[in-house]
């Protein structure tokens, strides 16, 4: 009989009483192996059969929402550009109408200078008339160039309009793709 004192306390009995304890702590040991393993085998044929999600819709959606962007943008670009081409044209057509006009007053000017000599009472009345004509010109030069000036103001507020709406639904499609992604990146084992 052999004896065995651990820490005060003092045991009789066989070596069989040192072996015991002993093969518990290598049979735990093994059991725990065993089931580790048996965890990294099976979380080893979960990560090999894992299938990624199909995330081709989102692609074409995504696409789709390029293209109309992508068309939109172009819309407004066109417009704009024809509308910039209407004002200059019009702005151009105004500076040679004023011209012309001015030439015209200044021509007809010397003709009743050189007619003035003959009859001072038909010049008071031509000066009245064409300082009205002039007058009306200026006031018809003026409106034109309000209207085309208040066209363009509503194109233009209404591009702004349109980009801060596409801008909205951009914003709300990447919030609604940003959370479906995320729910689909949170739970990789959703597709087992």
């Amino acid at each position: 009989m052999s004896e065995v004192e651990y820490k005060g306390i003092k045991l009789k009995g066989s070596k069989l009483l040192l072996i015991l304890p002993l093969l518990g702590t290598l049979g735990g040991a093994l059991w725990a192996g065993f089931e580790g393993y048996a965890r990294w085998v099976a979380m080893e044929d979960k990560i090999n059969g894992y299938v990624a999600p199909d995330l081709s819709g989102f692609t074409l959606r995504l696409e789709v929402l390029e293209e109309r962007i992508v068309s939109l943008q172009e819309n407004v670009n066109i417009e704009t550009s024809t509308l910039k081409e209407l004002v200059g044209a019009a702005q151009d057509d105004a500076r040679t109408i004023r011209t012309d006009i001015r030439n015209d007053v200044h021509e007809a000017h010397d003709q009743i200078s050189n007619v003035d000599k003959r009859s001072r009472a038909t010049e008071q009345d031509i000066r009245k008339s064409l300082r009205q004509t002039e007058t009306d010109l200026r006031t018809m030069i003026d409106h034109a160039s309000d209207r085309f000036d208040s066209k363009r103001n509503a194109i233009e507020s209404d591009a702004q309009r349109r980009i801060e709406l596409i801008d909205s639904k951009l914003s709300t499609l990447e919030t609604k793709l940003r959370e479906m992604l995320q729910r689909a990146l949170d739970n990789p084992l959703a597709g087992q």
